[in-house]
């Protein structure tokens, strides 16, 4: 019972955000275009994030870590103060990248990420170990926000044994 709770739970809350995004975008009309979202997540629920996935839906990939962030927290709840503080820093920063480095979306990664990757490239072999990294992401990318490595086991509650 538990399993098909959560199920509806979910069909429940994507309805209602399908349902308030597209509202929102026909208000928005034209201006959609220009709009910008934020979700908010909890590092465990960032891969599967039902409202961010909502908004994708509407604001297609290329919009995806451009006009739609997904904001990593270490709170359950984040305020409407806070989300924008957070948004507005990202827009911000994307300028200073932009002037002082020439690309508009350097700022929205580690700047020490590129150097750091290539130094633990050069480190990890003098203590026997052998790199262990995540693909390398171009500034500007479209990816989803999480990068995905399958993995062995189940990934949804329909995969778990009966």
């Amino acid at each position: 019972m538990l399993k098909k709770n959560i199920a509806w739970a979910a069909q429940t809350q994507v309805a209602h955000w399908m349902q308030v995004i597209a509202g929102w975008k026909q208000m928005l009309g034209s201006d959609w275009d220009k709009t910008y979202a934020a979700s908010n997540t909890i590092y465990v629920a960032r891969q599967n994030n039902v409202l961010f996935s909502a908004l994708a839906q509407f604001f297609g990939p290329e919009a995806v870590n451009d006009r739609l962030v997904l904001i990593e927290t270490i709170s359950f709840t984040t305020t409407p103060e806070e989300m924008l503080e957070a948004l507005t820093r990202i827009i911000a920063d994307r300028s200073v990248g932009a002037v002082f480095f020439g690309d508009y979306h350097l700022m929205d990664y580690e700047l020490m990420g590129g150097d750091g990757r290539a130094a633990i490239i050069a480190e990890a072999p003098k203590f026997g170990q052998k790199p262990f990294l995540p693909p390398e992401v171009p500034f500007g990318s479209h990816q989803w926000p999480t990068l995905i490595t399958p993995g062995p086991g189940p990934a949804s509650l329909a995969q778990l044994p009966q």
